[in-house]
C-alpha cells in the first residue's frame, strides 16, 4: 500500500481541535470533501504520499473544513500506521476527518448481510483511528464492477417496494447490534437515503430508525439518491427532507437532472453541479437549519470530468447560500 512514510509524516504533535465548542455555537456550517470523487486521480485505490499531500492541500485551499473517507479505500489493509499518517496529513493542514462512509452494505441479503456487518465493524476501527465521529452507512446492494446499476425504473433491486417485513426486521436487529458497538467506540451511525436499499424513501428510512431505536443512529438525507431510485420519485425532495431533517446527523449533497421517458416507464439522470440540478440547495439549507441541523455537510460528485473543480464550485455555492440565509458569519 502506497502511503506517506514516517519520515514524511505531517503530524503536528500540539495541534488540537477544540471539541468542547457546542455545535450550536459554530460560526458557520462545516463542509467536507468526499475523497471518493478523486479516486480516478490516483494510480492505486489509495493515494500515494505525493498524491495525498497534493490533494489535501488543494482541498484546504478551496475552503473545505474536512474530508470524508469511504471504503473505496481498502479498509481491510488500512493499518494503524496508515490511519495515523492520513490523519496527521489532514490535521497539519487544518482539515478534519469527521466521517467515514461505508457503501453497498445491505444487512438483509442472505449471502451478504453477515459479511457486511463485519465490514461495518472494521470501519469503526478505521473511524476511531482517523478521529471521525460518524460512520455513514448505505444499506444498498453492492455495485457489480463494469455493470451500470438499475436506477430510475419501476422496480429497484434491493429497494423498499419489494422488501418484506422480515427484511426490515433483520436490518433493524443488525443495526441495533452495530449501534451498540459504535457507541462503545464513541461513534454515531448515519443511515443514508439511498437507491437500491431498504432506505430508499424517507418513510422507509424513518421506519428503520424507529425500529432500531438507538440514540446514536440518525439519518443522512442524500436527496438525489432517493430521487433516482424509481422512474417517478415517490416524494419531492422537500417532502423527503421535511420528514428526515429532525433526525439527521449528517448530510451528503449532490445534484441531478431527471429526464423522464413515460412511455418506457424509465427515467435517466444527469449528474450536475450543486447549483444546476433539480434540488434547490438554497432552499434546502434553510430547511435543515430550521429543523436544527448543525452537523457536517459532505459535498459529493459521481459524474465524469473534473471532480475537484466541481466540488470546489459546490463549496463556494453552498457558502454563498448559507451567507444569503444568514447562516454563516463572515
Amino acid at each position: 500500500m502506497s502511503m506517506i512514510n514516517k519520515q514524511n509524516s505531517y503530524c503536528l504533535e500540539n495541534y488540537k481541535f477544540d471539541e468542547n465548542i457546542p455545535p450550536s455555537k459554530n460560526r458557520r456550517m462545516q463542509f467536507a470533501f468526499h475523497l471518493h470523487a478523486l479516486r480516478h486521480h490516483w494510480q492505486r485505490s489509495m493515494p500515494s504520499s505525493i498524491e495525498l499531500e497534493r490533494d489535501l492541500r488543494r482541498i484546504r485551499d478551496a475552503g473545505f473544513d474536512g474530508v470524508d473517507v469511504s471504503d473505496s479505500w481498502p479498509f481491510d489493509d488500512f493499518t494503524v500506521e496508515n490511519a495515523h499518517t492520513v490523519r496527521c496529513a489532514a490535521e497539519s493542514l487544518g482539515l478534519r476527518i469527521p466521517t467515514v462512509s461505508c457503501m453497498g452494505k445491505t444487512l438483509c441479503h442472505p449471502e451478504l448481510a453477515e459479511r457486511n456487518a463485519r465490514a461495518v465493524e472494521a470501519a469503526f476501527a478505521v473511524a476511531e483511528r482517523l478521529g471521525a465521529g460518524i460512520v455513514n452507512l448505505a444499506l444498498s446492494i453492492p455495485r457489480t464492477p463494469g455493470v451500470t446499476p438499475v436506477m430510475g425504473a419501476t422496480h429497484s433491486p434491493g429497494g423498499s417496494r419489494g422488501a418484506t417485513d422480515a427484511d426490515f426486521d433483520q436490518t433493524a436487529e443488525r443495526l441495533r447490534t452495530l449501534a451498540q458497538r459504535a457507541a462503545d467506540c464513541g461513534l454515531s451511525l448515519s443511515i443514508e437515503l439511498h437507491d437500491r436499499s431498504l432506505a430508499d424513501t424517507s418513510a422507509s428510512l424513518l421506519r428503520l430508525l424507529n425500529a432500531t431505536g438507538a440514540p446514536n443512529v440518525g439519518a443522512n438525507p442524500d436527496l438525489c439518491n432517493g430521487y433516482r431510485a424509481y422512474d417517478t420519485p415517490p416524494e419531492t425532495w422537500r417532502e423527503a427532507l421535511s420528514t428526515l431533517a429532525p433526525r439527521m446527523n449528517l448530510w451528503h449533497v449532490n445534484n441531478l437532472q431527471r429526464v423522464h421517458f413515460p412511455e418506457l416507464q424509465r427515467s435517466a439522470f444527469v449528474e450536475r453541479p450543486l447549483s444546476d440540478g433539480d434540488v434547490d440547495y438554497s432552499l434546502a439549507l434553510r430547511q435543515v437549519r430550521e429543523a436544527g441541523f448543525d452537523g457536517w455537510v459532505v459535498i459529493e460528485y459521481k459524474g465524469v470530468g473534473d471532480a475537484f473543480a466541481t466540488l470546489r464550485a459546490g463549496r463556494a455555492y453552498l457558502s454563498a447560500c448559507a451567507a444569503d440565509a444568514a447562516l454563516e458569519t463572515a
